[in-house]
């Protein structure tokens, strides 16, 4: 019996903020590409409420350790973060099958 390896790898073509707050993120899996679409708040707005759960809640920082870390780079660091973890888990056939 031969088993069939899965070589196609999806990548990050483009991410995009609309005016109304969408973060359109466009991947491509092999020749097929897919757009998904997060959330009317933009990627900002998801991941700050993600970003300040974890470093307040679990980590027990301040909430001016937490304004000086996203206002001097942590805010592009989680959003970098967020959207590698979004591709990561497309990486994969069955998953990619579930973008519309």
């Amino acid at each position: 019996m031969k088993i069939l390896t899965d070589n196609a790898k999806t990548e990050l073509v483009s991410l995009v903020e609309t005016t109304y707050g969408e973060a359109i993120l466009t991947m491509q899996r092999g020749k097929e590409e897919k757009e998904l679409v997060i959330a009317d708040t933009g990627l900002s707005g998801v991941v700050y409420d993600s970003a300040i759960d974890y470093y307040m809640y679990d980590l027990n920082w301040t909430e001016e350790q937490f304004d000086n870390y996203w206002e001097n780079g942590g805010e592009d660091k989680e959003i970098d973060n967020y959207v590698d973890v979004i591709v990561d888990y497309y990486d994969d056939w069955s998953t990619w099958e579930e973008i519309a």
